[in-house]
């Protein structure tokens, strides 16, 4: 890349990414979880050397270890009563610290809320599940993540 080049990020679902970028993030987390060598996880995995040095330093999961995590979450809700109360009780029996929580008047039926949380390392697995629940929730039509630090 070139140095003058603007560097933009994206969240993306990995189930879209190419099998190559997939190799390499499991190469990344079998180095970081099972402590065996690249060399190791790039033969377990069954990519090219050149494939992993390639795209290695281009790929980060969205949350690195660090002591606490903020992240955004953005979210279509149909104008009904009690529907932000479930997704905040979802959030409360993960221990998320609620930040900030925005909503704005319902157009159409659907009210847009954003809601920023605060984890710590240890939660950090727990999201997606928090994630899951929250998008099974009957009247949130989109969720999204919008940020992380």
């Amino acid at each position: 890349m070139n140095e003058k080049e603007k560097r933009e990020y994206y969240i993306v679902d990995k189930r879209i990414l190419p099998n190559s970028i997939q190799s390499v993030i499991k190469v990344n987390d079998l180095v970081q979880h099972s402590k065996i060598s690249k060399y190791e996880a790039i033969k377990k995995v069954g990519i090219s050397r050149s494939t992993y040095y390639k795209y290695k330093d281009f790929i980060k999961p969205f949350f690195e270890s660090g002591k606490d995590k903020v992240f955004s979450i953005h979210m279509s809700l149909v104008d009904k009563p009690g529907i932000l109360a479930k997704v905040l009780e979802i959030i409360a029996t993960e221990d998320m610290n609620i930040l900030t929580i925005i909503q704005n008047i319902a157009i159409d039926g659907i009210a847009k809320s954003t809601i920023s949380l605060q984890t710590t390392e240890n939660m950090l697995r727990k999201i997606e599940g928090m994630l899951e629940r929250i998008s099974e929730v009957d009247g949130v039509k989109d969720l999204r993540i919008i940020g992380s630090n």
